[in-house]
């Protein structure tokens, strides 16, 4: 099933706005902070594959994490951009 996507894109797309506000003086970093968010996710997939019995690791899950990060960081830019004209 598929219906888990979506609740996977908010949460990393909430995790990164969350990052990028705290790094908000510090746009440069943000490029680092939306990799290391990444991969995180990849290592929580990845554990999920092999760590537990109950689990499995969905290629799609990490599709729709690194698209909210993605989204949060333009959404960042682009409120970034705008604030400083």
């Amino acid at each position: 099933s598929n219906s888990d996507k979506l609740g996977h894109l908010i949460a990393y797309f909430t995790l990164g706005l969350s990052w990028f506000n705290v790094f908000k003086s510090q746009p440069k970093k943000w490029l680092y902070i939306a990799l290391l968010i990444i991969i995180y996710g990849m290592v929580l997939e990845g554990l999920q594959g092999t760590l537990t019995t109950y689990r499995t690791a969905d290629l799609y899950d990490e599709f729709a994490n690194t698209s909210g990060v993605l989204m949060a960081l333009l959404i960042s830019y682009l409120w970034l951009k705008k604030r400083e004209n």
